[in-house]
């Protein structure tokens, strides 16, 4: 017999605030709010190079995301105001390097599992169950009680199936009971 799948658990609003409270550097606050603010997935964020950051729009460009898609996600002012304060504290170096997270090696990219073991130290720190792909669903949820069209949401997360966005963004009980 085949099993359902849980829906997913969107991060309440007290919990990411814990989660931010145990983020000392502003690179990697920047970093957990371009994931939470631009439901981006962990490898693209990892591969994100200064010059894809489109200050003026301000934008994300995507290129060659999961399933060889192109695409462009905007960027919260929150997240745009937080990338910039990272980005103060090490103004020349960042520009030459591909290593926009990378606080020790600007050359380098910082690496998948490296941000999956900095999500998971600071998650254990706030004692709340968070994961990169969390902060995703998360950003799904909130764009869905927000009032976006789930085919909105998938073109934003890059999702080729409507249910992988429609599982994604899931409503939270308490939007079903005001309505």
């Amino acid at each position: 017999m085949r099993r359902g799948r849980p829906l997913p658990k969107a991060l309440s609003r007290e919990q990411v605030q814990r989660l931010l409270a145990q983020i000392d550097h502003p690179l990697d606050r920047a970093l957990l709010l371009v994931m939470l603010r631009c439901g981006l997935r962990v490898s693209e964020v990892a591969q994100r190079k200064l010059a894809q950051i489109d200050w003026e729009q301000p934008a994300l460009h995507i290129e060659q995301g999961k399933g060889r898609k192109d695409r462009r996600v905007y960027m919260s002012p929150e997240a745009v105001a937080r990338v910039q304060q990272g980005l103060a504290q090490h103004p020349g170096e960042r520009a030459q390097g591909d290593g926009l997270w990378n606080r020790k090696r600007h050359a380098r990219p910082l690496s998948v599992k490296a941000i999956h073991k900095k999500m998971e130290r600071d998650a254990t720190a706030a004692g709340i169950p968070a994961s990169c792909h969390r902060l995703r669903q998360t950003f799904a949820s909130n764009l869905l009680e927000r009032g976006a069209e789930v085919i909105a949401i998938r073109d934003v997360l890059g999702h080729s199936q409507i249910s992988s966005s429609a599982r994604d963004a899931k409503v939270s009980s308490q939007k079903i009971t005001q309505e």
